[in-house]
């Protein structure tokens, strides 16, 4: 093969060789460009259904665009020899770089997991699932980027899970439960196989590195990975409940999404950097044992002076006011103050849980009235209340395979929207669902309504949807950026503000025609906002931030607050009182129009999507497992 042409690429040397194909430097001779060109096996490329699906699968993966996947410039098909041109990436392969180093450092290991996990994350909202994150499948530049490779092309190949016999035993190391149990792997699949690459990396091999495939499997569905910090004292321990949520062998206990396991380990980046030693010796196994004796006994001594000096003084001050001794007081001390000072401290929840009947994680919430609401959430799922969440019914679904958001326009009415620009519309109720075409393919993430009717949707690659006759038609909007937009609202009519992906910001000031980038305030991603009145308004997102305005977005300034995960979901009910909700089951509560902010748990450590209220009356939270709260203020 070395030296043959391919259509327009010249083979120069083999790269690498793998369980489909085998991977070739060659040059572009059209470009000028070396590329990386992955040739399949001869067997592979008999199966004409395998075929036509790998060509999807390569136009779909060509679509993806981030700086930690490896972009695919093209598909080759001369005589027979299928293959895919992509970046040529020089650098080395994680799986190379964990072989020579034993084990990585804690602190180079998380960098190079949230370089993953933000590549990862970007594929996820364009529909995507890698299914075969590996080291070997991650490729470290020169310059220290992290590069992920062949996205779609597993998913191709390994469409439930495990395939036949004979599949690489590198594949199974990294599988999750559900792979193993030949179910369809989802978002969390990809988290687990995350998680134990993150674990290779710190101790040097998997958790499940065993003898046959099958204790590997049985391992993936039984036992727990070893504590990593216990015996390397370069770990810190918080790295081993991060390691653990994202090996939950329940689906629904694992990170619900790469950003939530991007969070803890942001985290944890930043704690590390203000900590890291300098120049700090090592100690082997018998100066620590020394040493930890040595510790003990001069803390043991020092509380024992401070205990001895502390009743040498009370003894004295009591001889002198003897009335300290003598006091008895009238009433038993009240020690509220100083046990709500404590940071840890979380009051009760005043939040009602309300029984769905459902397991699967509801993205989205709305209601026409008091009483009438729509929840809706993966897998397609429509659930439906008449009665103010009391009770609630399983709707017939529309065509797509996770809903991301819902608005009632009345009681009978609503409309869905979710992946590859799909937006349904209901007009009986939720019996039947029409396909309502909305010119775009990008996944679709929020809907939300002006104050003078018009409906508005965001989605990825900036898009922005406008509708003017309730959502039977849609118009695509100008913008100015590709990111990720999540949160959408309206100061007054003509006024708006979207946020969304690395703090970016936007703004329209004709009503929604055409939105304009603004200077951000933060570079973390920002998933709602919400403005009270014209000068009003609040921003949250990543990292527990909670930005406000107080004069139409001219500024903003950060509030304080003790909450460090991710905020996705804003509301105020008036410019005082406002309510907010973390991935990790908090909500936070102000009445003093943002300034200061309570902390309480839903009741669950849940992650939650939306916080909604019902046409002046109740509030909703949608969330995790099915999880709907309710509050009647």
């Amino acid at each position: 093969m070395i030296g043959s042409v391919i259509e327009n690429y010249k083979v120069i040397s083999m790269l690498g060789e793998g369980g489909m194909g085998v991977v070739y430097k060659a040059l572009d001779m059209k470009l000028e460009r070396f590329v990386a060109l992955k040739i399949l096996s001869s067997q592979s490329a008999t199966n004409p259904q395998f075929i036509e699906r790998f060509k999807r699968e390569a136009s779909n993966q060509a679509k993806l665009t981030h700086p930690n996947i490896v972009p695919v410039y093209g598909f080759t098909d001369d005589h027979g020899v299928l293959g895919i041109a992509m970046e040529f990436v020089e650098g080395e392969t994680l799986e190379k770089i964990i072989y020579k180093k034993k084990r990585l450092d804690a602190l180079e290991a998380l960098q190079i997991v949230k370089q993953i996990l933000q590549g990862v994350g970007y594929a996820h909202t364009k529909g995507f699932i890698h299914r075969d994150i590996k080291p070997s499948n991650i490729i470290l530049s020169k310059e220290g980027a992290v590069k992920i490779m062949d996205f779609g092309i597993s998913k191709s190949m390994f469409d439930k899970g495990i395939t036949k016999t004979g599949t690489k035993i590198g594949t199974i190391l990294y599988m999750s439960p559900e792979q193993i149990r030949a179910e369809e792997p989802t978002r969390q699949s990809d988290i687990y196989s995350i998680g134990i690459t993150l674990y290779e990396m710190l101790v040097g091999k998997t958790p499940f590195d065993m003898g046959t495939e099958y204790e590997i499997m049985e391992a993936h569905l039984k036992k727990n990975p070893g504590r990593v910090s216990l015996n390397l004292d370069s770990v810190p321990p918080e790295i081993d409940k991060i390691v653990a949520k994202s090996l939950e062998k329940i689906v629904q206990k694992r990170y619900l999404t790469c950003e939530e396991f991007l969070d803890d380990i942001e985290e944890l980046i930043k704690k590390l950097d203000k900590s890291k030693p300098v120049g700090k010796k090592k100690r082997n196994n018998s100066d620590q044992l020394k040493y930890k004796l040595r510790a003990t006994f001069y803390a043991l001594f020092a509380i024992t002076v401070f205990i001895g000096l502390s009743w040498v003084i009370f003894k004295a001050i009591s001889d002198f006011w003897p009335t300290l001794r003598n006091k008895v007081p009238t009433t038993e001390a009240d020690t509220t103050s100083a046990y709500r000072s404590n940071p840890n401290y979380i009051p009760k929840s005043n939040w009602g849980s309300l029984s769905t009947n459902i397991g699967g994680t509801l993205n989205g919430i709305h209601f026409s009235d008091n009483l009438a609401g729509i929840a809706v959430g993966e897998a397609g799922m429509v659930i439906l209340t008449s009665d103010g969440g009391a009770t609630w019914q399983r709707l017939n679904s529309p065509d797509i395979p996770t809903i991301n958001d819902v608005f009632c326009i009345s009681v009978k009415s609503a409309i869905t929207i979710g992946e590859k620009g799909a937006i349904y519309r209901t007009d009986d109720g939720g019996v039947t669902w029409r396909l309502i075409q909305s010119g775009v393919s990008e996944t679709l993430f929020r809907i939300s309504a002006a104050p003078n009717g018009n409906l508005f949707i965001l989605g990825s690659k900036g898009v922005v949807l406008r509708s003017s006759d309730s959502g039977l038609t849609w118009k695509k909007m100008r913008t100015t950026v590709d990111k990720i937009l999540y949160g959408i609202s309206f100061a007054d009519n003509n006024n708006g503000y979207i946020v969304g992906w690395s703090g970016t910001l936007l703004k329209t000031s004709d009503g929604g025609e055409d939105w304009e980038t603004q200077t951000g305030f933060t570079d973390k991603y920002l998933k709602d906002i919400f403005f009270v009145d014209s000068e009003n308004g609040f921003a949250c997102g990543a990292g527990g931030e909670i930005h406000l305005t107080q004069d139409a977005g001219k500024s903003w300034k950060k509030a304080e607050n003790k909450v460090y995960s991710g905020l996705v979901s804003l509301l105020f009910i008036d410019k005082n009182r406002g309510f907010c909700i973390s991935n990790k089951g908090e909500i936070l509560e102000t009445d003093d129009a943002g300034t200061n902010w309570t902390v309480y748990q839903g009741g669950n450590y849940l992650s939650l999507s939306k916080i909604v209220r019902a046409a002046n009356s109740a509030i909703y939270i949608c969330g995790f497992n099915g999880l709907i709260l309710k509050s009647n203020l």
